[in-house]
């Protein structure tokens, strides 16, 4: 069942359409599809699922992350993903990286910290905004990967770091938390590579140990145009999300 203190009252709809910017955007996002997902794993998984959970710190009638969160649900195999018209923009991203050398790799994120502050540095914004100055401080940048769950890249002919982004596995869902390319590389599809990298991974491990089930990259509502279209590229859509907290204990025992 969906977390119905998620769910706007009816007396309180027209302060949440305000809120959201219009009655239509509100309508659009309370018709979107509804699931559950399961969440469970360490300390920083319930931190995760607390931030998840929480107020909206803007709209403060809805949860944090529950509407329009983008979501791929994960295809039993690669090539069922890779495949059809939907990923044919995506398919041209990939071959112009691999034919231009790029690897997709996981890394040790503080052995390659120096390849990684170049690629915080190497745009002064990102998506129409200026680089937030955690991204740019080498100690600050040091603290977030030393918590940093798993990091995945696509390294270059010559070995260097093309892109990387941060993954949590988190029982049914991987969230995506920081996504970089180096501003000299973009052109040449290294973040289609690193995607296309990263669900070929969880496939495997979920056909292996049965999760997660789910990819998450954040939300569609607050993405510019052009991450919008990222998503939706590399097949993300909008769901209405009721988390759930399973612990440990009980999911092995289960």
């Amino acid at each position: 069942m969906a977390d119905m203190s998620a769910v706007p009252r009816r007396e309180d709809g027209r302060l949440v359409a305000a809120s959201l910017g219009s009655a239509s955007r509100l309508l659009a996002l309370y018709r979107l599809p509804r699931i559950t997902i399961e969440m469970s794993g360490d300390a920083r998984c319930l931190a995760l699922y607390r931030l998840f959970t929480k107020r909206h710190p803007r709209y403060r009638l809805i949860r944090n992350k529950a509407w329009g969160v983008a979501l791929l649900r994960l295809p039993d195999t690669i090539e069922g993903y890779m495949g059809g018209g939907a990923r044919r923009h995506m398919r041209g991203h990939v071959a112009r990286s691999v034919k231009a050398g790029y690897t997709f790799a996981r890394v040790e994120p503080l052995a390659r910290l120096d390849e990684i502050m170049a690629i915080n540095r190497s745009a002064e914004a990102r998506q129409g905004k200026p680089m937030h100055p955690d991204y740019l401080d080498a100690n600050m940048v040091t603290a977030y990967l030393g918590q940093a769950s798993e990091v995945y890249a696509v390294v270059d002919k010559d070995g260097r770091l093309a892109a990387y982004g941060d993954l949590r596995v988190c029982g049914d869902v991987a969230s995506m938390s920081r996504l970089l390319g180096h501003a000299d590389h973009l052109q040449n599809g290294v973040m289609y590579r690193l995607m296309a990298g990263i669900i070929e991974d969880l496939i495997g491990r979920r056909a292996a140990a049965g999760a997660p089930s789910w990819f998450m990259y954040d939300t569609f509502p607050g993405a510019s145009a052009g991450m919008a279209q990222f998503k939706r590229a590399i097949g993300c859509e909008p769901y209405r999300v009721s988390w759930r907290w399973v612990d440990p204990a009980d999911a092995v025992a289960a």
